[in-house]
């Protein structure tokens, strides 16, 4: 882990001194997929137990907006374009107690890095070895770097994607799936990380989400036309 991050600072450390505009790939949800210590193991979020989903919104106006483990923050960025870091200002959160003493610990740690104002790198990359994009963000390559992830893990094409609905999103105890001419068979739930979370065999256009954790899941949609996904969060 400590080449890792050291080879991170390598990399980081390039970018200053040159005036830039943040990279346009930046303004995307990024996806929580694990924590990087200098030494030790990587936090994996998908090994988490009980589930979550936190993630990172970040809108071309540099403001931003995620979700940890049972609670939300936003806030905005000031780019340091002669640095080519980001600085997170005007943070704001949730403050709710979670239902699990390891959602608490994971927020303390995660929340910091938006509540902190201070200057942070970040590198975006395609991962050759899973095939997708990453971002690394940090405000010490030596200590803990976040690494996120983009795209769909699931890589299912959405086929039938502008037939079919979901209502309300975000949702807290029912989702409601509104489809035009599609026949729906099955539907599945999964999770950021790609693991099936549930599985719903007979639809009626409507699905129970209330045991659902909070966070941001996908849905795969079974219909007599193919397949499609969608992105919803539970409340």
């Amino acid at each position: 882990m400590r080449r890792i991050t050291i080879l991170l600072f390598g990399v980081l450390i390039g970018f200053q001194g040159f005036g830039q505009d943040p990279d346009p790939e930046l303004f995307k949800t990024w996806e929580l997929y694990r924590i990087v210590p200098d030494f030790g193991f990587p936090v994996i979020v998908s090994e988490i137990d009980p589930p979550i989903n936190p993630y990172l919104t970040i809108n071309y106006d540099l403001s931003f907006e995620g979700f940890g483990a049972c609670n939300s923050f936003s806030g905005n960025f000031e780019y340091q374009v002669s640095q080519h870091k980001l600085r997170p200002i005007n943070y704001t959160e949730t403050t709710e107690t979670c239902d699990t003493q390891i959602w608490n610990d994971f927020e303390f740690y995660y929340f910091d890095f938006f509540a902190i104002e201070d200057d942070y790198w970040y590198d975006i990359f395609t991962d050759s070895s899973d095939g997708l994009q990453h971002m690394l963000y940090t405000n010490n390559p030596f200590g803990l770097v976040l690494d996120f992830i983009a795209g769909n893990p699931l890589s299912i094409a959405e086929n039938n994607s502008e037939k079919i609905e979901l209502y309300p999103n975000p949702a807290s105890d029912q989702l409601f799936i509104k489809s035009a001419k599609v026949n729906i068979k099955k539907a599945t739930v999964y999770s950021i990380s790609g693991k099936i979370i549930k599985e719903y065999l007979a639809i009626g256009g409507v699905i129970d989400v209330s045991a659902l954790a909070k966070g941001m899941y996908f849905l795969e949609i079974i219909t007599i036309e193919g397949r499609s996904v969608k992105k919803f969060i539970k409340n």
